[in-house]
């Protein structure tokens, strides 16, 4: 045994998850000494799609061996997810809602909470932060009484180079602090740490997203039959991006430095067996998408600057309706150092994604909208999923119809939960 080593276990997926989940307990001490007061489950939700999800059955496992083994106050089972969708949606997939409420357990829409502001006294995260209140109450203040669960889902993740136990906390704020200086998520992932800390994580790597973070062509998703699980987040990730072939990942090795865990291999033990990892390992990537950009349309990136963790998810966006429907013509641009005589050739649609784009580029197009009929959509955050959609469907003249595979219920339904969402004081998703 490695002294002082921050412990890990691998288990394959060989029998039931309930049996799996006691197990992972079991081997950090059980329940008895991790279950306090109201219990909180963060799972990976971000949208929704199954692959891009946390599977639905080993959260209501979870819950459930809580449940036997242990006396909760209250289990809460939450989630924001990103910009682009929201909270009720994600809890469809698989009768989610419905489910965790049968068990006795609570969902927690995340974004329907009403809010308060709190200093994370980060690097990036440098004002006052809006989080749903019942976490600072809970997570924050009485973090001694209550207990937070961390479900993550592993993949590699095209903005963040992957997705794992740090990653999952950037669903504890809201849409507007999601954006903010989403060009510096590493760092912004770390800040969070300053306040949220889990008591256990627990990573669905059942199956494993490459290009993530959502197996937009089914290929994507690529099987690996594990869970993962324990104590310190920064540990576990670092197994995690092992698994997935992924070296020093950025905002690991920075929670590293900042105290929040251990990314040194030689004080990591493994259980059972480190040889589990070379057994499971698979080899994923973060970059380099061979998928081609439908062909009606043209994307130009800056020469000199372009944002990998943010305005570049405009072509995995271009993909993803792409793989629903057919693309009519569209000009993409995001980026810095752009020559304007490659872009006099082209008539539009224009997106221009991103505030490098914008600051550059706006007045040639202001100056060409005055001299010609010319349609400009620009997306002025470095992320904003939801305007990037609303920009292609009216640049393309996309029917909402015509996407209703990207749902996970029916349009109508869909649009009566994002009223009710709304009327709850959550966020309202634009289908306009």
């Amino acid at each position: 045994m490695k002294s002082n080593a921050s412990k890990v276990l691998l288990t394959p997926i060989e029998s039931n998850y309930y049996e799996l989940i006691q197990k992972s307990f079991d081997t950090f001490g059980g329940l008895e000494s991790l279950i306090k007061g109201n219990v909180f489950i963060k799972f990976n939700g971000t949208m929704q799609f199954k692959s891009a999800i946390a599977d639905p059955e080993l959260i209501l496992s979870i819950i459930q061996v809580i449940q036997d083994h242990s006396s909760p106050k209250q289990i809460y089972v939450m989630e924001n997810p990103a910009v682009a969708t929201f909270s009720r949606i994600v809890f469809q997939i698989e009768d989610l809602s419905k489910r965790v409420k049968h068990l006795g357990a609570k969902p927690l829409y995340l974004d329907e909470e009403k809010s308060t502001k709190v200093n994370f006294e980060g690097e990036v995260l440098d004002k006052p932060i809006a989080i749903p209140k019942i976490l600072h109450e809970n997570l924050i203040k009485r973090k001694d009484q209550n207990t937070y669960i961390n479900v993550a889902k592993l993949k590699a993740h095209v903005l963040s180079e992957m997705t794992c136990c740090i990653k999952n906390q950037h669903g504890l704020l809201y849409d507007e602090d999601k954006m903010y200086n989403h060009h510096l998520i590493h760092e912004k992932m770390v800040d969070i740490m300053n306040l949220f800390k889990p008591d256990f994580n627990i990573v669905d790597a059942s199956s494993v997203v490459n290009y993530g973070p959502m197996a937009i062509f089914e290929d994507w998703e690529v099987p690996m039959n594990l869970i993962i699980s324990g104590k310190d987040p920064v540990a576990v990730d670092t197994i995690c991006s092992d698994l997935i072939g992924i070296d020093d990942v950025k905002h690991v090795r920075l929670a590293a430095e900042r105290g929040f865990g251990n990314n040194k291999r030689d004080r990591i033990e493994v259980l059972p067996s480190e040889d589990l990892i070379d057994q499971y390992r698979v080899k994923l990537s973060h970059k380099d998408i061979p998928n081609p950009i439908p062909p009606s349309v043209k994307i130009f990136k800056g020469k000199e600057k372009t944002c990998k963790s943010g305005c570049s998810f405009l072509e995995p966006v271009f993909m993803w309706f792409g793989n629903q429907t057919e693309l009519s013509k569209c000009i993409g641009i995001y980026g810095k150092g752009h020559n304007i005589e490659e872009l006099d050739i082209y008539d539009g649609p224009f997106i221009v994604n991103g505030p490098c784009a914008i600051e550059e580029l706006q007045d040639y197009f202001i100056q060409r909208q005055d001299e010609e009929d010319v349609e400009v959509h620009y997306i002025h955050e470095h992320l904003n999923i939801a305007e990037v959609g609303t920009a292609l469907r009216h640049a393309m003249k996309i029917p909402i119809s015509e996407l209703k595979d990207l749902l996970p219920c029916s349009l109508a339904k869909m649009v009566a939960l994002m009223f009710w969402a709304k009327f709850k004081g959550g966020k309202f998703i634009s289908i306009r």
